[in-house]
């Protein structure tokens, strides 16, 4: 029997788990400095540049992306930074959308600013990419970690735009795919309720967590029922893979979404398109962009 169908009731624990999670950054050797619930939304300001210097590494999606009119906000006590891009007219719009987006490994902001934005223009909503990469060797950003970053940056959409929170949505592909479930949980978890839907591509959970790059403490936990019973309980997931194993590994992540509650919207099982499918066949972005507006109408 797959572990994840060996529940085990614990529901009082999530919070203390939400917590705890959040404190020390999960399995991550990375140190933010520091989380984001001191940090003054009033302070931030929108500049042209990042501290890490990773507009440096990546010049042509940096400049690409600026020259559409998108923003960069330092997160200075985290050691990061995101990225921002609103559309005109927003905040006169009935509905304020914001799409968060989580880059793979070694990516950055800038180049997810890029693939999104066509989307965003054409559908309306805002934009927030955030980086959760200090630009340096291999070591990323826990999915703990993530969630706070995200939580700064919907609040300072929220602040600065009028952003409604309640009509948000996160992509994250490769690695950003693998921490995407944490994520959802933590949203669900903390009471916010921000995202109505997760687009998850080329990454997923793999059915035995040592073999993931990242998340494998949250995944054990969550198979071993940890979390309770229903954790995605209220989530809605789109699901994208582009490579052959990458097939068996989204299909397990239905099955565990499934199990604990949650909800797929759609598995795209698109053969030999290769680990950036998602970019390259455009028709599967829009149609999970599309799922997202209509569950925020």
């Amino acid at each position: 029997m797959h572990r994840c169908r060996t529940y085990v009731f614990i529901i009082s624990m999530v919070t203390a788990i939400w917590l705890a999670g959040c404190g020390n950054g999960g399995d991550s050797p990375v140190d933010t400095g520091g989380d984001g619930s001191g940090i003054d939304l009033s302070t931030l300001v929108e500049t042209d540049d990042d501290i890490l210097g990773i507009s440096d590494q990546v010049p042509t999606p940096y400049a690409d992306a600026i020259e559409s009119g998108a923003k960069v906000v330092n997160l200075e006590p985290m050691n990061t930074f995101f990225v921002l891009w609103v559309p005109d007219g927003y905040s006169s719009m009935d509905a304020r959308r914001v799409m968060v987006v989580a880059h793979g490994h070694g990516g950055n902001a800038y180049r997810e600013m890029g693939s999104e934005l066509p989307f965003a223009k054409d559908h309306g909503y805002a934009v927030v990419t955030i980086q959760w990469w200090t630009g340096v060797g291999d070591a990323m950003y826990s999915g703990a970690q993530f969630y706070e970053f995200m939580d700064v940056a919907l609040r300072y959409m929220e602040y600065k735009y009028d952003a409604q929170l309640t009509k948000c949505a996160y992509r994250g592909w490769s690695l950003g795919s693998e921490i995407s479930f944490e994520v959802t949980y933590l949203d669900r978890a903390s009471g916010n309720n921000r995202l109505v839907l997760t687009i998850s591509h080329d990454g997923g959970m793999r059915p035995e967590p040592s073999d993931m790059s990242v998340g494998e403490e949250f995944t054990t936990k969550l198979y071993n029922g940890d979390y309770g019973y229903k954790p995605f309980d209220g989530s809605r997931f789109y699901l994208y893979a582009g490579e052959v194993n990458q097939i068996g590994f989204m299909r397990n992540t239905r099955d565990v979404i499934i199990d604990f509650g949650g909800v797929v919207e759609r598995l795209v099982e698109d053969n030999e398109a290769g680990h950036d499918g998602f970019y390259t066949h455009l028709q599967y972005h829009e149609e999970a962009a599309g799922i997202f507006i209509d569950l925020t109408s």
